[in-house]
C-alpha cells in the first residue's frame, strides 16, 4: 500500500484502540472513568455505560477499513465520518459538559479526513473493486501463467504477514467466499493462511492403469499451474512449516485454449512440521491437524461451520475433467503428492529458495501422483506432475486463486470404509 494508506490505517486503528480504552471501562465503571479523565460524574451511569457499549460495538465496523481501505471502502468512510458528529455533539449541542470526548474526535477527524482523501486519490490500479457475483467461464493456461508469473521479486525476498487478530473478520469473509468463487485470477488481495509462495507450471501426466475417471484415468495429460506455499508465520528451515501445493489441471495441451481447470489442494501437516528440506514431506488432500491451538480453532471450529469435513479437500474437480454429461464418475478418496524418488535435496533457509528450479537437474522438479480409498492401506502411483518453470513474484502471492469446493456428501459413500462408488454427472 502507498504511504497515505499506511498512515490512514494507523490513524484509524489508533481511533479504534482509543474507543476500546474508553468504551470498555465506561461499560463497567462509568463514573470511575469520568473521574479519571477529570470530567464531571454522570447523574445516570446506566446510560453512560450503554453509551460505552455503543462505542465499542461501532468500533468493530471500523476494523475492516483499518485493515484494507481499498477493499472495505465503506468501512473506511464510516470510520472517518463517525468523528465529526462527536465534535458537533460535545462542542455545540452539549458544550462544556464532556469536552474531552469532543477534543478526541476533533483530533482524529483532522487527521483521518485528509488521509482518507489522499488514500483514495492514490488508489493502486490493481485494487479494483471485487464482485459480489463471481462470473466465471474458465481461463487459458497462458493468461493464468502470465498473471501468476508477474511482478518478480528481487533480493531479499519479501515476507508477507498472514492471519492476525486484526484480520480475523476478513478471514471469515474470505473463507466463505472461497467455496463459491471459482475464478482463477482475482483482483489484488492478501492471502491470509498461505501468504508466501512459489508458482510453478508444467505437465500433469497419468501413465498407469486406473479405475478412476477424468484426469485420473490412464493416458490423461494436461497442463498444470500450481502454487507451492507455507501456511503460518514460519517459512525458514527450523520453523514448523505447513507446506502445501494447490494446483490447476487444464484438460488440454494447448496453452491458449479456454477451459475450466480442475483444482486440487494438498497439505503435509496443518500445524506444521520441522524438516530439513521442504521436499521431505508427503502432501495429501486429507492432512492431519495436530495439537496446535490456532490450527485446531481454524480447522475444527471455524471451517466446521462452513463445511462437513473441513480438513478434507474434494477430488471430483479432477475426476470430472473432460467428461461429458451423463458419464459415470469414479473418484479416489485420497490423493497424495511426494517428490520422485532420488530427487536431489537443496539446502536453503527460505523454502522459496529451495524450490528454485534451476537448482534441480534439467530445471525440473517432479512429484508423483498417488491415490487410495479410505478402505485401502497402500497408495497407488498413477503418474507424475513435472514442474519445469517457476516464478517467485507478487502475481503469485496476490492474484492467483484456487477454488475449494464444499464437501458434498454422496449417500452411497457415507460409510468411509467402502470403496469409491461411481456417480453420474448431471
Amino acid at each position: 500500500m502507498n504511504k497515505y494508506a499506511v498512515w490512514f490505517r494507523r490513524i484509524v486503528w489508533l481511533g479504534v484502540i482509543q474507543d476500546w480504552a474508553i468504551g470498555f471501562p465506561a461499560i463497567f465503571a462509568p463514573n470511575w472513568l469520568l473521574e479519571l479523565l477529570h470530567q464531571r460524574p454522570s447523574q445516570d451511569p446506566v446510560w453512560t455505560s450503554f453509551a460505552g457499549l455503543l462505542v465499542v460495538l461501532l468500533s468493530l465496523f471500523y476494523i475492516p477499513g483499518a485493515n484494507d481501505p481499498y477493499r472495505y471502502t465503506a468501512n473506511a468512510v464510516l470510520a472517518t465520518l463517525s468523528r465529526p458528529p462527536g465534535v458537533l455533539f460535545f462542542f455545540f449541542l452539549y458544550p462544556n459538559i464532556y469536552p474531552a470526548f469532543g477534543i478526541i474526535d476533533l483530533v482524529l477527524c483532522l487527521f483521518q479526513i485528509p488521509l482518507l482523501i489522499l488514500t483514495m486519490l492514490n488508489k493502486p490500479q490493481a485494487s479494483t473493486p471485487d464482485k459480489d457475483v463471481f462470473e466465471y467461464d474458465g481461463s487459458t493456461y497462458n493468461e493464468v501463467k502470465e498473471v501468476g508469473f508477474s511482478g518478480p521479486y528481487g533480493q531479499p525476498l519479501p515476507y508477507h504477514e498472514g492471519l492476525g487478530i486484526t484480520k480475523f473478520l476478513q478471514f471469515l469473509n474470505d473463507s466463505a467466499r472461497n467455496m463459491f468463487d471459482k475464478r482463477d485470477i482475482r483482483p489484488y488481495y492478501d492471502k491470509l493462511i498461505h501468504a508466501n509462495g512459489v508458482c510453478c507450471s508444467g505437465i500433469w501426466r497419468i501413465s498407469e492403469d486406473s479405475p478412476y475417471t477424468g484426469y485420473f484415468a490412464k493416458g490423461s495429460e494436461g497442463l498444470v499451474f500450481a502454487r507451492l506455499s507455507v501456511a503460518g508465520a514460519g517459512i525458514k528451515r527450523g520453523d514448523r512449516r505447513a507446506f502445501g501445493i494447490a494446483g490447476k489441471v487444464y484438460p488440454t495441451l494447448n496453452p491458449n485454449e479456454k477451459v475450466k481447470p480442475g483444482n486440487f489442494v494438498t497439505v503435509d501437516y496443518l500445524t506444521g512440521i520441522k524438516t530439513k528440506h521442504i521436499t521431505d514431506t508427503e502432501l495429501t488432500n486429507f492432512p492431519s491437524v495436530g495439537l496446535d491451538i490456532g490450527a485446531n480453532l481454524v480447522n475444527r471450529i471455524i471451517f466446521r461451520l462452513m463445511d462437513k469435513r473441513p480438513g478434507f479437500r474434494q477430488l471430483f474437480p479432477i475426476s470430472t475433467l473432460a467428461l461429458a454429461p451423463g458419464s459415470k464418475v469414479v473418484t479416489p478418496d485420497q490423493f497424495m503428492l511426494r517428490v520422485m524418488e532420488g530427487t536431489v535435496k537443496i539446502d536453503a533457509e527460505d523454502f522459496r529458495d529451495e524450490l528454485r528450479l534451476e537448482k534441480y537437474p534439467d530445471h525440473k522438479l517432479v512429484y508423483t501422483i498417488n491415490v487410495k480409498n479410505f478402505n485401502e492401506k497402500e497408495w497407488t502411483k498413477l503418474g507424475v506432475i513435472e514442474f519445469n518453470d517457476y516464478s517467485i513474484c507478487e502475481g503469485c502471492d496476490k492474484r492467483i486463486h484456487f477454488w475449494i469446493p464444499r464437501d458434498i456428501p454422496v449417500p452411497e459413500r457415507d460409510n468411509l470404509a467402502r470403496p469409491a462408488d461411481p456417480v453420474v454427472i448431471k
